[in-house]
């Protein structure tokens, strides 16, 4: 997701109902489609205040997940099964209170197994700091 979002920037919109019921298919989704799982968070974060960009957010994810249906998780019988992990650091990428987020995922064979994007707790001060708490929270 390219946007950045921020709690304070666009016009407010008037009924939450239809976009939390939205993040909350979408966060459903993420539980087989880890290639949404970052955007998702973002969007998530922004269920009480609610902002025309963030509504226009969510609907590129659909657009998105519109585009990519065929897309799935593979796991072959006789692939080689070897874990493989990555994990990477968006330094302060969060614009409201300066937080980086953390992302990882393993996978065995060609498959993901697990996966997770998350808010660091406290502030990096550093791009390496960011990616040592993001290494630290995979292992």
């Amino acid at each position: 997701m390219n946007a950045k979002l921020c709690s304070e920037e666009g016009k407010d919109l008037e009924d939450a109902t239809m976009y939390q019921q939205l993040v909350g298919s979408l966060i459903y989704l993420t539980l087989t489609r880890p290639d949404i799982t970052y955007a998702v968070g973002i969007v998530s974060r922004y269920m009480q205040k609610l902002k025309k960009p963030h509504l226009e957010a969510v609907r590129r994810i659909l657009r998105y997940m519109k585009g990519s249906i065929d897309l799935c998780l593979l796991y072959k019988k006789g692939e080689a099964c070897k874990v493989i992990d990555y994990c990477d650091a968006d330094y302060t990428g969060d614009h409201d209170i300066q937080r980086s987020t953390t992302g990882y995922v393993f996978s065995l064979g060609l498959g993901a197994i697990s996966w997770c994007s998350k808010r660091q707790p406290t502030v990096s001060l550093s791009t390496t700091e960011a990616q040592y708490r993001a290494t630290t929270m995979a292992a």
